[in-house]
């Protein structure tokens, strides 16, 4: 009887003790998470430096593995990351399992699930009608399902670049009553020809849903001519330009002048680096006097990689120059018709006086 009570001692022993030690032990783990059948997200946290982590995340259906993608992380002591994946398979089932495990050295160190369904049993009370997004900013189109019913909702944007959110912005209690587009400017730089992935995650207030959605693009230069603030004469010409992608604008302005007959002009002028609603006017003066004629003016906007990212396009004209026109010559000088009207003018007066 002392015998079996020692085994039963021992086993309780066992269960209180040896999940407290794995937990007390366990030094980076999952704080949260969430899947839709357009992304997934999760945080980790850690209380050491981990150099060699890794995420796998693994989307199955009726246990059948659909897709599966991997990430690399590094954490620092006491940091809280977040990275988020785009699945790339299209919805065709109704129930999904999305799960993500984390590996540091390649040892499993946490793992966690997250069931959904495709197609809402609960909707919320708005619909995405539509979510764009390029190198200055993202918008996002919305509409109520019904207007005798409207949804209020927060929702958040995202910028990510390889799995890292780089950018969020999150605009509160958004009432959906009517057609509502929400935009949001990037006030971040960004690198240029690079892939940028955009995600809003909406959270519905009443129902209490959470849902995602996704767009991408890539970020390049992108510049505007002002059309109304184009000047082209017979000394040189000047451009206005408008910055419209938060991509630094490192090109030139290069200028054509043809003519019939003859090889083309060029002339080149760099304005300031330009960012989105930045502007600059670049002035270029012709080298010489041009030649008399018409000329055909062609206005690009190149970028480092001679990519014509605008363009404008006038004509000028050079009138024939003329000959100064000739100075009658004088048939005395000044100063002798002065010394002979002086005598003159002595002599009226002495006759003048004698009357």
């Amino acid at each position: 009887m002392k015998s079996r009570n020692i085994s039963i001692l021992t086993i309780l022993l066992a269960l209180v003790v040896f999940p407290t030690s794995a937990v007390e032990t366990q030094s980076t783990w999952i704080t949260s998470t969430f899947s839709d059948e357009n992304s997934m997200d999760v945080s980790i946290q850690s209380s050491e430096q981990v150099n060699n982590g890794q995420l796998i995340f693994k989307l199955t259906s009726q246990e059948k593995v659909i897709e599966t993608t991997t990430l690399d992380f590094t954490i620092a002591p006491g940091q809280e990351i977040t990275k988020v994946i785009m699945w790339d398979s299209q919805p065709r089932f109704k129930n999904y399992v999305a799960t993500v495990s984390v590996l540091v050295d390649g040892r499993s160190v946490d793992e966690t699930s997250y069931p959904f369904s495709y197609g809402l049993v609960v909707r919320p009370r708005f619909q995405v009608v539509d979510l764009s997004a390029s190198s200055s900013g993202a918008s996002l189109l919305l509409r109520p399902w019904k207007v005798s019913n409207p949804g209020v909702a927060d929702f958040t944007f995202q910028l990510i670049q390889d799995g890292d959110i780089v950018y969020f912005e999150t605009k509160e209690d958004i009432p959906v009553m009517q057609s509502n587009q929400l935009s949001i400017d990037w006030p971040i730089l960004l690198d240029d020809n690079t892939e940028y992935s955009v995600r809003v995650k909406a959270i519905s207030h009443t129902p209490d849903i959470t849902s995602s959605y996704v767009t991408g693009f890539t970020a390049n230069q992108e510049v505007e001519i002002d059309d109304m603030d184009v000047d082209v004469d017979d000394f040189g010409v000047s451009v206005t330009l408008y910055g419209r992608s938060q991509v630094p604008f490192n090109g030139i302005v290069e200028v054509e002048l043809h003519k019939d007959g003859s090889d083309p002009l060029v002339f080149t002028g760099k304005p300031e680096p330009l960012t989105l609603d930045r502007d600059d006017t670049v002035g270029i003066i012709w080298d010489d006097d041009l030649d008399p004629g018409t000329y055909k003016v062609n206005i690009h906007i190149l970028t480092p990689g001679n990519e014509i990212v605008d363009r404008y396009e006038t004509m000028l004209f050079i009138p024939e120059r003329t000959s100064p026109a000739s100075q009658p010559t004088q048939s005395q000088t000044p100063g002798f018709t002065i010394l002979l009207t002086i005598p003159g003018i002595i002599y009226a007066v002495m006759i003048s006086s004698r009357r």
